[in-house]
């Protein structure tokens, strides 16, 4: 399995959920090349699934973050296995780099 630290800059997809343990939260985020005007037009996004055991960072995750927020995440990159399946990152740190236009709900959702 192929792991390195490393800083990524994406767009939430979607609302951000629990994760699967208690204390976890879970989103994609997608993320576009550095060198994207050298790619076809058709080129798709990566998509990197995105989790964190962090209590601050969960809680930001499930209260602050919208669909459409431009996040810089740090943590741990593991690539899949199988070409193909989205790369996951264990995040340890989240800095919010842009917000939507249009808050999606409040932030009152996991309350």
């Amino acid at each position: 399995m192929d792991t390195k630290h490393c800083a990524v800059d994406g767009w939430v997809d979607a609302i951000p959920a629990p994760g699967p343990r208690i204390g976890t939260a879970t989103f994609d985020l997608i993320v576009r090349p550095a060198d994207i005007d050298a790619l076809p037009d058709d080129a798709p996004d990566t998509v990197v699934t995105c989790t964190s055991g962090d209590p601050r960072i969960t809680h930001e995750l499930l209260n602050g973050i919208q669909p459409g927020d431009l996040l810089r995440v740090t943590g741990t990159l593991v690539q899949p296995q199988p070409p193909g399946e989205a790369a996951r990152l264990t995040v340890d740190a989240l800095e919010v780099l842009d917000t939507g236009l249009i808050p999606v709900i409040g932030n009152d959702r996991y309350q």
